[in-house]
């Protein structure tokens, strides 16, 4: 029996420059192929329309999010070869 795991982790980028990891777990793999066109919908921010994300996300030192600068999908599959 096996099991397939997605999981995207983007980095986001602050105005200190400093940077942190967020993973979005079990991602649906249906959803994958959306996420480079979502990330580059956020970084657009056309028409303030991700407003919301910019407020919510801060560095340790209080500074704004400026973007999220990279983002990769981690696919894991385990296969359960011994099960008591």
């Amino acid at each position: 029996m096996s099991s397939l795991t997605n999981n995207v982790v983007v980095t986001l980028l602050f105005n200190d420059d400093s940077t942190r990891n967020i993973t979005l777990e079990n991602v649906a793999s249906a959803d994958l192929s959306a996420v480079k066109s979502k990330i580059q919908a956020i970084n657009a921010n056309a028409n303030n329309e991700y407003a919301n994300f910019y407020q919510t996300f801060i560095s340790d030192d209080g500074e704004p999010v400026v973007k999220i600068e990279s983002a990769k999908i981690v696919c894991i599959e385990e296969e359960v070869i011994y099960s008591v």
